[in-house]
């Protein structure tokens, strides 16, 4: 999970994060540390707030659309 690696690369806070999405902070922290998973509505709030996929911000999906790509052509 990238949580904590998009929030730090743009300089923010818990709270800044929080204030901007309407995500609670207590919340934000618990699914920082893995303790909560969040709701899918959540998940897809933090994903447009850090522009960047679910997948790659919650499950470490590292795969580009050329990779994707490559796997299907082998598949």
């Amino acid at each position: 999970m990238r949580l904590i690696d998009e929030r730090e690369k743009r300089n923010l806070t818990q709270t800044e994060v929080a204030k901007m999405t309407g995500i609670s902070q207590s919340m934000l922290s618990l699914m920082e540390k893995g303790v909560k998973s969040g709701s899918d509505a959540t998940k897809i709030t933090l994903s447009n707030f850090y522009k960047v996929p679910v997948g790659y911000l919650f499950f470490d999906d590292d795969i580009t659309q050329s990779n994707k790509e490559d796997k299907e052509v082998k598949s």
